[in-house]
């Protein structure tokens, strides 16, 4: 006690003379959750405490005696008031209880607070083991985080690694669902912070059970522990990781993941063989806890967790709950693992069947790893997918608004007028809510799909892309134009001052799918003034430098010609029976574009449109093939298209003999007057 108290001046405590009902104690200075002690009440037995977050009520000298030093505990009976600017990690732990009114050797729990010098250290330890018990059962049996708090306060000195592991994981799973960004206020008090310093000292003693739930209880808290604290627990991870369950190993993955720590290599290794030999004992949430981890963390695992995952998830897949089934695509997708159509399939099932229990953010990643993928999960699941999202569109985020009209669109399905002009409405009102990204990805969109906006959406993200220049990144200035140019958003001046903005982007910056879309934008702006009386085209604007780049790239991809399809060919073959000839896969005398069927005289040209040239739901031509034809023509092309559907419509060779005919004298009279 006299070595405590000569120690009482190296702490900068202020002691005078307390009041009753006078604050006593501060922690530390900031922090939310500091606890207030009040002097005794000469008029009534024990101490009070009173708390910011919690009404006043009893507090015994044990837990007195548990929260400070013994300096402080003397200088507290003395009547004295006392403030301790100590940082929570300063806090010792090892502080033996007083006795409550005079009861020596027990506390309020019922739990007792010394033993005897006289018992032997057996006896000692087979006491300690049952305190230890006991006190694991009064934390399991707390229906209350105060609860939880309490016991801390009394017993701490008495906790081994079961009971700080088992306090921490209770106080996380008592805690009110938290709507904010911060830490609920119990990490700020002096007993979580006990508990941490208990975790520093006991952590070669804790097992699998114990770092799993520790470090579960820290990522849901949303409790951020010093960097050496995070990696003393994983490098103790690693040396008993034999012992761990698929759940534990998974838990402990998606903790790091969830603090947005990467924990030690060796962790991340070992913990990847460990999961391979476990996933014939693993349930989905482990599968899908582990998956999410790994891509959360952007650590590839290797091929060998990645395929055995998959196929343990399709052993399992009835099982997987809408939230798993999000996890796991997003996970593959984020990782660019492509798992193989067996499990691909059986996740479109899952989402056909319970689509109605997917929430906004799991049918947004959902629809967004099946795009990213490159894989159409069919229909049904599509369909399904955009109608729940037309009828809870309101309660998507506006990232979860973005990605959805964006996998819609890249897989090319057309989800219908509804739901397309609803996203337009919502886009309009919260705008300054989406990012650069999101606004861009959910214009492309309706350009791809080639569906103009019910509202005035078109103008307000150019004015937004003005007025966020700064932030926006190459590839996002390249799409947003182009989906502005395909779906003809002509204001003059908005265009002018989105061209002056792109003059100041270097043409390096770009790369070579930036600038194929950039010189298609030019081509479209050269449109802008056809018919205009002294009106000279928006193209005049585009910038010189970027201009002569973007031809290069250009030119270079329009000799890259694919092979010519059946259609194609079927097409080529009854011409030439009329007695018209052609040429296939003609380059335009510019040298800008390779067309399908050029004529004779190439000033009449025929497009075969395939079903890649359209929806893979409906007949609805895509946005790029609509561009094509635009820029076709306004070179003084005259295009016919040839859709698929019309020609698989005709019954015999006279009828697609007759069709031709008929396209052709259209052409002709267009072309001659």
């Amino acid at each position: 006690m006299l070595a405590a108290l000569s120690r009482l001046s190296q702490l900068s405590i202020a002691a005078q003379p307390g009041e009753a009902g006078s604050s006593t104690f501060d922690p530390w200075a900031s922090g939310s959750g500091r606890r207030l002690l009040t002097s005794r009440d000469p008029t009534a037995t024990g101490w009070h405490y009173q708390d910011a977050m919690y009404a006043p009520q009893p507090c015994h000298p044990g837990i007195l005696g548990a929260a400070l030093p013994l300096h402080h505990q003397a200088a507290a009976y003395q009547g004295y008031t006392i403030q301790m600017p100590l940082h929570p990690n300063q806090i010792p732990i090892g502080v033996a209880a007083a006795s409550w009114s005079g009861q020596a050797g027990t506390t309020s729990s019922g739990l007792s607070s010394s033993l005897t010098p006289t018992q032997n250290s057996g006896n000692r330890a087979a006491h300690d083991f049952s305190q230890n018990k006991a006190i694991t059962k009064l934390l399991a049996a707390a229906v209350h985080y105060q609860q939880i708090l309490d016991i801390i306060a009394e017993s701490v000195h008495q906790f081994d690694e079961v009971n700080v592991a088992t306090a921490l994981h209770r106080l996380a799973k008592l805690q009110p669902p938290n709507l904010s960004n911060h830490p609920p206020s119990v990490v700020y008090t002096i007993q979580f912070q006990q508990l941490i310093y208990a975790i520093k000292t006991l952590l070669d003693r804790f097992e699998a059970q114990a770092v799993s739930n520790t470090l579960w209880a820290f990522a849901t808290l949303g409790y951020y522990p010093d960097r050496d604290t995070l990696d003393s627990i994983g490098e103790h991870a690693v040396t008993i990781l034999n012992t761990f369950r698929p759940q534990a190993t998974s838990n402990t993955l998606w903790a790091y993941a969830k603090l947005g720590y990467s924990p030690p290599q060796s962790l991340l290794a070992a913990a990847a063989h460990k999961m391979v030999l476990d996933f014939p004992k693993s349930v989905p949430q482990d599968i899908s806890n582990t998956l999410w981890a790994y891509a959360t963390l952007r650590h590839y695992p290797g091929a060998e967790l990645m395929d055995g995952a998959a196929q343990q998830a399709v052993f399992t897949i009835h099982r997987f709950k809408p939230q798993e089934v999000a996890n796991t695509l997003w996970s593959y997708a984020t990782l660019g693992h492509d798992p193989n159509n067996l499990l691909l399939d059986a996740m479109a099932g899952q989402m056909a069947q319970n689509i109605l229990h997917f929430r906004p953010q799991a049918v947004s990643n959902s629809l967004w790893a099946y795009a990213k993928l490159g894989y159409n999960p069919g229909r049904e699941v599509l369909d399904a997918a955009g109608h729940r999202a037309l009828h809870s569109l309101t309660q998507y985020t506006s990232q979860e608004v973005a990605n959805t009209l964006w996998a819609l669109a890249t897989l090319e399905h057309y989800p219908g007028g509804q739901l397309l002009d609803a996203a337009a409405l919502q886009i309009g009102r919260r705008m300054e809510q989406f990012s650069p990204q999101d606004i861009t990805n959910s214009v492309w969109a309706y350009a791809k799909l080639f569906r103009h906006p019910c509202n005035d959406l078109l103008q307000s993200a150019a004015v937004y892309c003005l007025r966020h220049w700064h932030r926006f990144k190459p590839q996002e200035v390249a799409n947003m134009f182009w989906a502005l140019a395909i779906l003809k958003a002509w204001q003059g001046d908005t265009w002018r001052l989105l061209l002056d903005k792109l003059a100041t982007v270097p043409p390096s910056s770009f790369d070579d799918a930036d600038q194929h879309q950039l010189y298609q934008v030019y081509m479209l702006l050269d449109t802008t003034g056809v018919g205009r009386l002294h009106t000279p085209p928006l193209s005049a604007s585009f910038p010189g430098p970027l201009l002569e780049s973007a031809l290069a790239v250009w030119k270079a991809s329009v000799g890259q010609v694919g092979r010519i399809s059946k259609l194609h060919e079927e097409v080529s073959r009854l011409l030439w029976s009329l007695a018209i000839l052609h040429t296939n896969h003609q380059l335009t005398p510019e040298g800008l574009f390779c067309v399908d069927i050029a004529l004779q005289d190439q000033q009449v040209v025929i497009e075969v449109d395939g079903p890649s040239h359209f929806c893979v739901n409906s007949r609805r031509p895509l946005g790029h093939i609509v561009g094509r034809r635009r820029m076709l023509e306004s070179r003084g092309l005259v295009v016919r298209s040839i859709p698929f559907y019309e020609w698989n419509n005709l019954g015999s060779i006279d009828q697609q003999k007759i069709y031709l005919s008929g396209l052709l004298t259209s052409a002709y009279a267009f072309t001659y007057g």
